[in-house]
């Protein structure tokens, strides 16, 4: 008990031993300040940039004359963008729909096939049926007749969807190679 006095008095004695620092106020006269940084600017002052990169061979307006929306201001020499544009010529050459016209026959034939085929096949499953229900034939044969009609349906879905998407993905590519030939053609 008597340790536990005098500790306390001691951590009392020694917290209240602290240095008291003092502020003094004075008085003088206060200025505010704002700093910023910006460019001056003239009513109709206009920037304009081009939308293809290259060399000017050509100024066509002078500083100071009218121009009207849509006017050409400076000719640019640009090899590149002559070279996208005949690339873009030939893509859209490529991908327009006469041409792509045998990639449709081909997927029409191949669905001409499959009808064929599941017409085949059904007429042996009928056959097969026929024979069965006579107790001629084994159950595999039958089975094996089912499962070939089945893949026929199937093959000639799966036709019908080949052609289907084939046709829209051609439809897509014609309209995408036009657009990219269009902004080419306008950047000149």
């Amino acid at each position: 008990m008597r340790f536990l006095v005098f500790y306390t008095l001691i951590v009392l004695f020694i917290s209240c031993q602290k240095d008291q620092t003092s502020i003094h106020p004075t008085i003088e006269n206060i200025s505010e300040s704002v700093y910023a940084s910006g460019i001056v600017k003239s009513k109709n002052q206009y920037q304009v940039f081009s939308t293809a990169s290259g060399i000017i061979t050509e100024v066509l307006v002078e500083e100071g004359d009218s121009v009207k929306k849509g006017s050409p201001l400076i000719k640019i020499r640009n090899k590149t963008s002559v070279l996208n544009a005949a690339n873009a010529r030939l893509a859209a050459d490529n991908a327009d729909l006469l041409v792509t016209k045998d990639k449709l026959n081909e997927a029409r034939m191949a669905i001409e096939l499959s009808v064929i085929k599941l017409r085949n096949d059904s007429l042996l499953l009928i056959r097969q049926q026929n024979l069965w229900s006579q107790n001629i034939g084994t159950r595999i044969e039958l089975e094996q007749k089912e499962l070939n009609y089945k893949n026929a349906v199937n093959s000639y879905q799966s036709a019908q969807i080949h052609y289907q998407d084939l046709q829209r993905q051609l439809i897509l590519n014609a309209q995408q190679s036009e657009n990219n030939l269009k902004n080419q053609y306008y950047h000149f």
